[in-house]
């Protein structure tokens, strides 16, 4: 299991769920220098991985991902509402296909908080953090 395969199968997964937004990985300066393009974005920012002893075959990456719809400093409060109302459905839609996978699963639930004006107020949505394990399945 790699680096490589696992954000790989987040962007699958995120075009999908998501064909007129974009996908993209990296660090927080980056979604900031990133704001650029189609929305929504689903964001995967850098992970840890547990590898699995002799005896696991998965490997476990603890994952933060970004759901972030475009937003303004000027935005009011009942647009911002709207905007994570939004972002909290695409961030559904996405775990529910993630669950249709046969090489991955998501361990434990799944923590998502919304977030405010973000990236000097350009955007906002959700934030999700959860284990996901995936697997090279036996032929």
């Amino acid at each position: 299991m790699s680096y490589q395969q696992t954000i790989n199968e987040i962007r699958t997964v995120a075009q999908v769920v998501n064909p007129t937004g974009r996908f993209d990985h990296g660090r927080i300066i980056d979604v900031s220098q990133a704001f650029a393009g189609d929305y929504p974005v689903i964001w995967l920012y850098p992970f840890n991985t547990l590898m699995p002893t002799a005896d696991e075959i998965l490997d476990d990456n603890t994952l933060l991902l970004g759901f972030w719809f475009q937003d303004s400093p000027s935005s009011s409060n009942a647009e911002r509402e709207e905007i994570i109302a939004r972002a909290y459905d695409l961030a559904k839609q996405f775990f529910t296909q993630v669950q249709l996978s046969k090489v991955v699963r998501i361990n434990g639930r799944i923590q998502l908080e919304p977030q405010y004006q973000m990236y000097s107020g350009t955007v906002s949505g959700y934030a999700a953090r959860f284990t996901y394990q995936n697997y090279e399945p036996c032929e």
